[in-house]
């Protein structure tokens, strides 16, 4: 099967020391997370717009937005909603401590080739799926079974007798 995918997505990067800091630099891997599996053969453009609600297309220039909007649990709160997120997986973080009135962040993002991604197979991949894994199981067990009955009557383990009806029977009466 095969999903086109295309979206925005956000990475949040939180970081708490005692001390006061002149920068942070982070390196991790961006990931992607479903909650359900996309169908086959789709393509899913749900989510090609940005997460931010200040930078959505189509907005014009004067337009104005609610605060509440724009602050930043509301806008993580509705980025949760999705079913498709990513999240930044960095686990060492790096935190330069001193006094300075500059701060420098950096981040190195790394996206990786190739991720698992969930999706629903159509009936036609279904049905060639369950047709291997039915043959699979049948040549299995015929060899198995071949083995058996070779052994059962190569080795006379069960008493029999071989009757031909190529001769001509006599009839009695």
């Amino acid at each position: 099967g095969r999903v086109d995918l295309a979206m925005h997505g956000l990475a949040y990067v939180a970081h708490a020391s005692p001390l006061p800091g002149t920068g942070l630099f982070v390196d991790g891997h961006l990931r992607l997370e479903q909650r359900d599996a996309i169908p086959a053969g789709a393509a899913r453009y749900d989510y090609n717009y940005s997460v931010f609600p200040f930078a959505q297309h189509g907005e014009a220039a004067g337009d104005t937005r609610e605060a509440a909007a724009l602050r930043l649990p509301v806008i993580l709160n509705e980025y949760h909603f999705r079913n498709e997120t990513t999240y930044l997986d960095a686990k060492t973080p790096v935190w330069e401590a001193g006094a300075s009135g500059d701060f420098t962040f950096q981040a190195r993002v790394r996206i990786p080739t190739s991720q698992q991604v969930l999706y629903r197979p159509n009936f036609l991949e279904l049905c060639k799926f369950a047709w291997v894994q039915i043959l699979a199981v049948y040549i299995i067990f015929w060899y198995l079974f071949s083995k058996f009955e070779y052994v059962i009557f190569h080795h006379r383990v069960v008493g029999t007798r071989v009757v031909s009806d190529l001769q001509a029977k006599t009839h009695r009466f």
